[in-house]
């Protein structure tokens, strides 16, 4: 089974609250999942953009240690794109960009499209900078608009204003998106952006009569909160001592994808099967999902969990029963 990401790939400069840089190591949320991807034992390719200077040497060199393939188009000549990380006291990081978004159109060739379709991807995950920063997302929006025929789409906006507002515009994007969308995964802080007048519940359900089948949203050391048209619940936070909190939403992202590929739901004709979760499976999704990202979260900058350590942190759920 394979899966395609597409998004932004850039280097996280990381900062100490003194300000002094303390490292630096490729990033950026989509790439982010596509190494997750990855190291759960998934086929990924990312479709991103990287310069063809040291810092884009570095990304290739990451993404290809895990396996992960660079589509044609993604190295370009271009800048790398950067990300300056400030970290707090409690290990959460505020940012800063360089960022240049541009990537590959669907071809146009009616046989090369055919081709495509022939061995479309089961799933295919946008998000973050890279699906709202012009020009890039309006071919994010084509890749979406092409493959949704064929594949399951999921989507992480993962909402920066400074980068990809004003405020309004954003709003009006992400509504838009989800007519494509079937799982939908945001922070708490997200969907109160989205939906700032109402209360969770009922932000959730606009979002599922967009037509989404399955939303996940995360809400701290409250847990993480999994919807459907016909099942609610919630998993808690596992208590660990962080380090970080860069990549945790990332290998979350990760861990849900690759727990509904071992559910065998994922491509255009298993939607329905996603509305059809139990509660039961939902609640052991949620915790593979959430014990991901408490690994992450326990080291430095985004260095998602194999499905070996996610095993050995927890026993609420089986991994032969995903």
């Amino acid at each position: 089974m394979t899966i395609l990401v597409i998004g932004e790939a850039l280097i996280d400069i990381f900062y100490n609250q003194e300000g002094t840089e303390i490292d630096r190591r490729p990033g950026g949320s989509p790439m982010n999942v596509a190494i997750g991807l990855a190291r759960l034992g998934r086929d990924t390719s990312l479709l991103t953009r990287v310069g063809d200077d040291a810092a884009g040497d570095s990304i290739v060199e990451h993404c290809a240690a895990d396996r992960v393939r660079l589509v044609n188009g993604s190295v370009t000549s271009e800048p790398t794109s950067l990300a300056h990380a400030h970290l707090g006291a409690d290990g959460s990081a505020s940012y800063t960009f360089e960022l240049h978004s541009d990537y590959p159109m669907p071809p146009s060739d009616e046989h090369e499209r055919a081709d495509l379709l022939d061995c479309a991807p089961r799933l295919v995950h946008i998000g973050s900078i890279g699906a709202h920063l012009e020009p890039g997302a309006a071919a994010v929006k084509e890749w979406i608009k092409f493959y949704r025929q064929k594949s399951t789409i999921s989507y992480d906006p993962n909402v920066r204003l400074d980068v990809v507002g004003p405020a309004e515009k954003l709003r009006g994007e992400v509504e838009a998106m989800l007519e494509y969308v079937d799982v939908f995964k945001a922070s708490k802080e997200d969907l109160e952006f989205l939906y700032e007048d109402l209360d969770l519940d009922i932000a959730v359900d606009a979002v599922l009569n967009a037509g989404v089948a399955l939303v996940v949203i995360t809400d701290g050391g409250a847990g993480l909160h999994l919807y459907t048209k016909e099942h609610r619940v919630t998993v808690p936070a596992v208590k660990v001592d962080v380090v970080d909190t860069v990549g945790a939403g990332d290998s979350l992202m990760s861990a849900l994808i690759d727990g509904l590929g071992r559910l065998s739901v994922l491509g255009r004709e298993e939607v329905d099967a996603i509305r059809g979760l139990s509660k039961t499976m939902l609640t052991t999704l949620g915790y593979y999902a959430a014990t991901a990202a408490s690994i992450t979260v326990t080291r430095r900058g985004a260095n998602p969990p194999n499905r070996q350590e996610i095993s050995a942190q927890s026993e609420k759920y089986s991994l032969a029963g995903l």
